[in-house]
């Protein structure tokens, strides 16, 4: 394959790259520098460098760009390129690259797997995300395009799949480029939807007046679930990357700063946006603001001084970005959510993304994700902008009581599966009676992380986050029942 690198990287770079959906510096010229690059047929597979930081892109060469991807491709001089995994031949030519590799998982035959279609599941993820029709039936594979000194998907999906735990897609194998993994193909699941179908159905018809629409057994069933998936992260573990271990001072240090620093973040993104926006636009943000450091300040003050009570706790590996729409609903009865997408939150680098955590604190990501869902509803049924469904929920919240119900049957299940296990606490009896008590403070550094992420990302939305921050103080009323 004759291709003139240096003058793809400086098109690349000049043009392609800034609107890139996976890009991080959106409509921003940023110099990259291609680190390696290797060749097979029409394919190309590019890692570039850019502000320290590594990404994968494989391209095709291709006579035309498909509608379907054309925000996936582009042409300079007279030839044409499409991001690879999105064509049928990207596993095919793959295999002839000398760097790259397949690694099968278990008894799984992926060295000669034949690819007649590929489709797109989403064009809207930081990874290519594409499904497969093949010789061995519909699989999806998830390329990444930025890669991290420690892939915690791979590891998590490794460990995960060795222990036998069932709630995750079927693995097949891993793609690498030398030591670096770049995807990961998994049979499709099939299911109806994302984990929030059956939630938002039974709150939808909660708000139109059927009060026994209600979906307890299911949350309890959730609950249960990422009980097993901490125990299986955790227990019986001769790997120091799993486990858990003391919660030190450095460790509450580190996550008190982090809290901060994403608050003060979030509101100078709120002051940048101010300094442009409309009349209208302008109003709304400057309620949200005015919220925010008034009694948001006040409430981030109050849950660091509870964070100093997680020394009680253990700190281990947890999912990190737990949350309904990271689920499949199968409704099959069994299995019921398939959980997905291990890489933990996109808006950590460095060190943070590796740190081991209580594990409760997906107890508390999955209780915020209970109330995006509240907002989606009210969003939809009531006809409301996210700045007034969230003005709604903090005056006189009509999902109140569905949301607490569906929370707590969650926690208390998830509690009762951790219970003599030994990787909550020394003390677990002390933590499942308090537990609301160590659960606040992490609804709270969770609902800032959320404030920060849709500012930068969707400031449309930040009255979300804020509405919940301003609510967490519900959680620490609940009483449990032991």
């Amino acid at each position: 394959m004759s291709i003139d690198v240096s003058k793809l990287a400086s098109y690349l770079e000049e043009h392609y790259l800034p609107s890139a959906r996976w890009w991080p510096w959106k409509g921003v010229k940023q110099r990259i520098r291609v680190v390696s690059s290797s060749f097979s047929d029409n394919l190309v597979v590019l890692f570039l460098e850019s502000s320290g930081s590594l990404f994968h892109l494989p391209l095709v060469r291709v006579n035309e760009i498909p509608e379907s991807i054309s925000t996936r491709g582009f042409c300079v001089d007279n030839e044409c390129f499409v991001e690879a995994e999105y064509t049928p031949s990207y596993l095919t030519a793959l295999r002839a690259i000398e760097k790259a590799s397949i690694k099968a998982v278990g008894e799984a035959r992926v060295e000669n797997l034949l690819v007649y279609r590929a489709k797109p599941v989403t064009l809207e993820s930081t990874n290519a995300v594409v499904e497969y029709e093949t010789s061995a039936g519909l699989l999806v594979i998830k390329s990444y395009r930025k890669i991290p000194e420690v892939n915690i998907e791979v590891k998590l999906l490794e460990r995960l799949v060795s222990s036998g735990f069932r709630n995750i897609p079927p693995v097949l194998g891993f793609t690498y480029y030398g030591n670096s993994p770049t995807g990961v193909i998994m049979g499709k699941v099939q299911g109806e939807a994302d984990g929030g179908l059956p939630f938002y159905s039974s709150l939808s018809s909660y708000l139109q007046g059927n009060k026994s629409s209600e979906r307890i057994g299911l949350a309890s069933k959730l609950g249960v679930i990422i009980g097993e998936m901490h125990v299986v992260l955790n227990k019986n573990t001769h790997d120091p990357f799993f486990g858990v271990e003391p919660v030190t001072d450095s460790d509450v240090s580190t996550w008190s700063k982090r809290v901060e620093k994403m608050m003060n973040a979030a509101l100078s993104r709120l002051d940048d946006l101010l300094d442009t926006a409309g009349e209208d636009e302008r109003a709304e943000l400057e309620f949200w603001r005015n919220h925010a450091e008034k009694t948001g300040s006040l409430i981030v003050e109050d849950a660091l001084s509870s964070l100093e009570k997680s020394r009680e706790l253990y700190k281990g590996r947890i999912h990190q970005d737990l949350h309904l729409a990271q689920m499949i609903y199968t409704g099959d009865g069994s299995l019921d959510f398939v959980i997905t997408d291990f890489e933990g939150e996109p808006g950590r680098y460095g060190a943070e993304r590796y740190m081991k955590e209580p594990l409760i604190r997906d107890m508390a990501t999955m209780t915020r994700s209970f109330h995006y869902l509240s907002h989606a509803a009210l969003l939809n049924i009531m006809k409301l902008t996210p700045g007034r469904a969230s003005k709604l929920m903090l005056e006189k919240d009509p999902t109140l009581e569905w949301r607490t119900k569906h929370v707590v049957a969650m926690v208390y299940s998830y509690v009762a599966r951790m219970l003599n296990t030994g990787l909550l606490s020394q003390d677990e009896r002390s933590v499942a009676k308090r537990v609301w008590f160590y659960l606040y403070p992490w609804i709270v550094e969770r609902a800032v992380y959320e404030f920060f992420y849709e500012s930068h990302y969707r400031p449309r939305w930040i009255s979300i986050p804020l509405a919940g921050l301003l609510e967490a103080h519900v959680y620490k009323s609940v009483r449990t029942p032991w």
